[in-house]
């Protein structure tokens, strides 16, 4: 019974937060709103390539040029994190400027899309429908960029790992 109570006062203080929270109810609003989460990720993909892209690139360079001074059981055991921090950092670099072109154009289109609905040009309808297309699309890149971050941090930390118990004199 004790803990009920406070599971059940957390609960209500939840759904109070949430139904009190300013929720967007227009459609302008939902988009001004979808807009500036872009405009965040648009942000965060630039950090993403100057800071943790770049460290990790350098991380990963220092790594392999050490692997000379290694034994060959030590080679064996690096190789694999190596090759897959290798792989995401291609692949981040492949996959960044198409990311960046989609950010631009989902900008563009929740701009054209805005002045479409104040001008009544689209119905409501139409209007939800191109809505919630480039909010697919904002997802899709949310999560990339998430997914990169995730990556990034697990190799960074991996890479250390390598450097403290291998690379140390």
């Amino acid at each position: 019974m004790r803990k009920i109570i406070p599971t059940l006062i957390a609960v209500f203080a939840c759904i109070l937060f949430v139904a009190c929270s300013e929720q967007p109810k227009t459609l302008p609003e939902k988009i001004d709103t979808l807009k500036q989460q872009v405009v965040i990720d648009a942000k965060t993909l630039k950090k993403i390539e100057a800071e943790d892209y770049t460290l990790l690139q350098k991380d990963f360079v220092h790594c392999d040029s050490m692997l000379q001074h290694l034994s060959q059981a030590q080679v064996e055991a690096c190789f694999e994190q190596l090759n897959l921090t290798n792989a995401y950092l291609i692949q981040f670099g492949e996959v960044r400027p198409v990311m960046e072109r989609k950010i631009d154009y989902v900008i563009q289109q929740l701009d054209n899309l805005k002045s479409d609905v104040e001008s009544h040009y689209l119905s409501d309808s139409l209007a939800n429908i191109y809505f919630e297309t480039e909010n697919r699309v904002a997802d899709t890149l949310h999560a990339q960029l998430e997914y990169f971050q995730d990556r990034f941090k697990s190799c960074k930390e991996a890479l250390n790992k390598l450097k403290k118990s291998n690379f140390q004199p």
